[in-house]
């Protein structure tokens, strides 16, 4: 119908799931940064020898609401891990990320414009085990 969205519009854009990280502590901490499983970031985001070496690359995903966020993506040698960085703690702070919840990342099932680099997409939710608060009328007096 007339208004249907645009095919690059999340909701039109089929999505392979990636994987998914239960952010820790110290992903959501003073630390700035999230860290990406090894078997994750080799297969996802793979860096050649001369991002490795540089400070990495910046990805780009965007989340449900149609916003942009671009982290520094790198790996690490002291700690042997890939790490998102730059950008990151802006993500943890607007969304209220606490230790336990889980942030899903997706691609573009299928690339419309003829480009290596797909659509990527990050969302999150709260971890599975917070309970809501019972109602007011529960609470014994």
């Amino acid at each position: 119908y007339a208004g249907a969205a645009e095919p690059e519009s999340e909701s039109e854009t089929e999505k392979e799931h990636m994987f998914d990280k239960v952010v820790t502590p110290s992903d959501v901490g003073k630390l700035n940064r999230l860290v990406i499983p090894k078997q994750h970031a080799e297969k996802y985001f793979p860096l050649d020898s001369a991002a490795s070496e540089s400070k990495g690359l910046l990805l780009t995903f965007r989340d449900p609401a149609g916003k942009s966020w671009r982290f520094r993506y790198s790996y690490w040698n002291s700690s042997q891990s890939y790490v998102m960085t730059k950008g990151w703690s802006r993500f943890v702070k607007d969304k209220k990320l606490d230790a336990g919840d889980v942030v899903s990342f997706h691609r573009a099932a299928k690339d419309h414009r003829n480009r290596s680099d797909r659509l990527l997409f990050i969302d999150w939710r709260r971890r599975p085990d917070v309970a809501i608060p019972p109602p007011a009328t529960a609470f014994s007096i």
